[in-house]
C-alpha cells in the first residue's frame, strides 16, 4: 500500500486577543497572555489548496460594536492588524482569494470564521453537529455559542458540506476519524466540548505530522500535564465535562504518538514556536 500523499503546510497568525493565563489552565499564572488566533494554509496535490479555519478578519471589530456582541470584546479584547487577515497573506504564494477550494471549520466561535466572507468560491466544510448549534441563532443565544451570525456568508446553507459520522481508523485517545480526501493525508477528529461539534485536524505534511487541536485546549501545557481550564470558563464552552475528557484524550494521544505535534489555536507557546517571522 502506498504512503498517504505529504500536505504543503503555512501556519498564519490572524491576530489575537488577551486572556488571563489562570483562566485557560488552573494553577497558571495570574499574567495577560496573547492568545493568536492560527490558520492553517494547506495544499493537497490533488485537492489544492485548503484552509483550517479562517481566524480573525478586520470586520470583527464591526461585528462586535454593539450589543450584544460587544461582550464577546470585553470577554476576549481584540488585537486586530487587517494586514494579517488570511486574504492579505496570500500574495505570498501568489494566491488569490478563489485559488482557496475548500475552508475546513472546526467550530463557529468568531475568532475562527471571522475570515469566511473572505472565500466566496470556497467550500466550507463542518460537522452537522456543528452546524445545527447555530442554526437560527442570534443575539444572545448566538453569544452564547461563541457565535456571531454577521460572519456567516449569506449562502452557508448552499455551500457547506456537512461532513458524515466518522467511522474511520481511530487515534489513540481520541477516537473514530473521517479520511477527508480519502488517502489518509488530511484526517478530523471529534474534539467535544469546547463548542458543539467541533473538530481537530491530522495532516501528513512535510516537517511531519501534526495535529491541529483547534480549541481542544488553550495551552500546549494542558496537554502536556492533563491540566483543564480554570473552571471559571465553564460558563463559555458547550460542554465542561467533555472539555476535561478531550483534554484527557490529548494527553493519551501525545503519549501514544510522540511523532506528532500538536498544535492548539491559542497557544502562546504554539505560536512562538511555530509561526515563522515576515519581514
Amino acid at each position: 500500500m502506498s504512503a498517504s500523499p505529504v500536505v504543503a503546510c503555512h501556519l498564519l497568525d490572524t491576530g489575537y486577543c488577551l486572556a488571563a493565563e489562570h483562566h485557560l489552565i488552573r494553577g497558571g499564572r495570574h499574567q495577560t497572555v496573547h492568545c493568536h488566533s492560527l490558520v492553517a494554509l494547506l495544499h493537497h496535490p490533488d485537492h489544492g489548496w485548503l484552509l483550517w479555519d479562517a481566524g480573525y478578519a478586520p470586520r470583527m471589530l464591526d461585528a462586535t460594536a454593539r450589543l450584544p456582541y460587544a461582550l464577546y470584546r470585553r470577554v476576549t479584547p481584540l488585537r486586530l492588524d487587517p494586514a494579517l487577515a488570511v486574504v492579505n497573506q496570500l500574495a505570498r504564494w501568489d494566491l488569490a482569494p478563489r485559488d482557496i477550494r475548500r475552508v475546513i471549520i472546526s467550530h463557529f466561535h468568531a475568532d475562527h470564521i471571522a475570515g469566511l466572507l473572505d472565500f466566496p468560491d470556497a467550500a466550507l466544510c463542518a460537522t452537522q453537529t456543528a452546524c445545527e448549534g447555530i442554526a437560527g441563532r442570534t443575539g444572545i443565544g448566538a453569544l452564547r455559542r461563541g457565535f456571531i451570525p454577521a460572519l456567516l456568508p449569506t449562502d452557508f446553507a448552499q455551500r457547506v458540506q456537512a461532513l458524515p459520522t466518522f467511522s474511520g481508523a481511530p487515534l489513540p485517545g481520541l477516537g473514530p476519524t473521517h479520511d477527508l480526501c480519502g488517502d489518509g493525508s488530511l484526517r478530523l477528529v471529534a474534539l467535544p466540548g469546547h463548542a458543539r461539534g467541533q473538530i481537530g485536524l491530522l495532516a501528513r505534511t512535510a516537517r511531519g505530522p501534526l495535529l491541529f487541536a483547534a480549541d481542544g485546549c488553550w495551552l500546549t501545557r494542558s496537554i502536556r500535564t492533563n491540566t483543564p481550564p480554570h473552571p471559571i470558563t465553564n460558563l463559555l464552552v458547550d460542554d465542561p465535562r467533555a472539555v476535561r475528557r478531550t483534554i484527557a484524550g490529548l494527553h493519551a494521544f501525545a503519549a501514544a504518538r510522540p511523532d506528532v505535534t500538536i498544535i492548539p489555536s491559542h497557544c502562546p507557546d504554539a505560536f512562538a514556536r511555530e509561526v515563522p517571522r515576515w519581514a
